[in-house]
């Protein structure tokens, strides 16, 4: 009877955990067309994805809560990532409203670390291989309502709120571009190009369509580092490492170097608010000159405005401190977390690339791709903490884990 029991016991496990893994990868499939509905959704999908790929891992046994399951992790990447969790949290002791400070932290923190757990879920046990068709089919789905929505005046948003403009759909259509080419990859582009190619040109018409200027310029770097990427590696990790090393320490003096760009230039990029962002460059920039080392803490962007070192800011760039963020997420860590988190983001950048080195040459390609892509919107545009953001990022990062699926799916 005993063994009776137990064996019932397990079917059950394998069956809840069977459950637990469509239901989780099935929230993965939607967060496209969730990000559409609502465009601050994702993390929500995210997160819930990733409890219930873990407690289909856990259920299985394919995962063990106890020191074996963080054994493999390195002792260099344990400790960046203790030091990119703890030293924003000590960083609230000096910034001007801790509570919303705490507040951010979390919303960066949630998908960051729900990314984290479904890389380890991913390892245990891989996911049903119909998850990135479907995951590719979700997008092509989102870009065609996206593509009709602009081109047709929103009907469907007419119909589901009061909110109509072009713009509500910028970070859905981010969150497209980030996950294009990992879920290109997985889906195998030279095996299933009749099902590709469509998806790759509407995600482009959708960019090219929408009012987010951000993500044409996440576009445009993708292509550049698609062609950049066929040359040897070696030279190419030194060139992007000077450049995204260059781009982070500069930042106390980005605001200088873009007032000196020819106003033909900011003119023809007038739609983007390239007038509006540079004085917006500028002030945060000076900002960090009063904060050099240890930043104003986490979180404290959206108070700049009413911050005492608002007082030694120009008086003619002293309101765009109210903006919120400064539009650059580069200089946003400079600003609320000074040099040390410069130097944690630095670390990233180069423990990124350094994985990179390692991997096949199809996913390093998409991997460079995604990268850089990343690093031009954070550029120009979004908060550095906004969770739909970190959601985006980290999902496709999490893609890149995978390996390609087969092409007879089964599972």
């Amino acid at each position: 009877m005993e063994d009776v029991s137990l064996e019932m016991m397990s079917a059950q496990r394998k069956k809840l955990a069977v459950h637990m893994d469509n239901i989780g990868h099935g929230l993965i499939v939607l967060l496209p067309i969730a990000m559409a509905a609502a465009n601050r959704s994702s993390p929500l999908f995210l997160a819930c994805a990733a409890f219930c790929v873990l407690a289909s891992r856990l259920a299985s046994g394919a995962i063990r809560l106890d020191r074996s399951a963080f054994g493999t992790i390195p002792t260099g990447v344990a400790f960046l990532v203790l030091c990119g969790i703890a030293y924003p949290l000590i960083s609230l002791a000096w910034a001007i409203r801790p509570d919303l400070g705490l507040f951010s932290w979390g919303e960066a923190v949630l998908p960051a670390v729900s990314s984290a757990v479904l890389i380890v879920g991913w390892r245990a046990a891989p996911p049903p291989r119909w998850m990135a068709g479907a995951l590719a089919a979700t997008m092509l789905i989102t870009a065609g309502l996206i593509t009709v929505e602009l081109l047709l005046d929103f009907p469907l948003r007419r119909l589901l709120s009061h909110r109509i403009d072009g713009f509500i759909y910028n970070r859905p259509v981010v969150t497209l571009l980030l996950l294009l080419a990992p879920v290109l990859v997985l889906v195998g582009f030279r095996r299933n190009r009749m099902f590709c190619l469509p998806l790759l040109f509407l995600v482009v018409a959708t960019i090219l369509l929408s009012d987010s200027e951000a993500a044409k310029l996440g576009l445009l770097t993708a292509t550049g580092t698609f062609a950049l990427s066929y040359a040897p590696f070696i030279w190419v990790r030194r060139l992007l490492t000077i450049a995204l090393l260059g781009l982070i320490w500069m930042q106390p003096f980005f605001g200088s170097v873009m007032r000196s760009v020819p106003d033909t230039v900011i003119e023809a990029t007038k739609a983007g608010h390239s007038r509006e962002r540079i004085a917006l460059w500028q002030a945060f920039s000076d900002v960090t000159h009063h904060y050099p080392v240890f930043g104003t803490g986490f979180g404290s962007s959206p108070q700049m405005g009413s911050h005492p070192v608002a007082a030694n800011i120009d008086r003619a760039y002293r309101q765009m401190l109210r903006i919120g963020h400064p539009h650059n997420a580069f200089l946003q860590v400079w600003v609320e977390l000074g040099a040390v988190g410069a130097l944690l983001l630095s670390a990233l950048i180069l423990w990124i690339l350094s994985c990179l080195s390692r991997a096949s040459a199809d996913i390093r390609r998409v991997g460079l791709m995604t990268l850089m892509m990343a690093s031009a919107i954070a550029l120009v545009s979004h908060g550095a903490w906004q969770g739909w953001w970190i959601a985006a990022v980290a999902l496709a990062a999490a893609l890149l884990t995978l390996r390609p699926v087969q092409s007879n799916p089964t599972r």
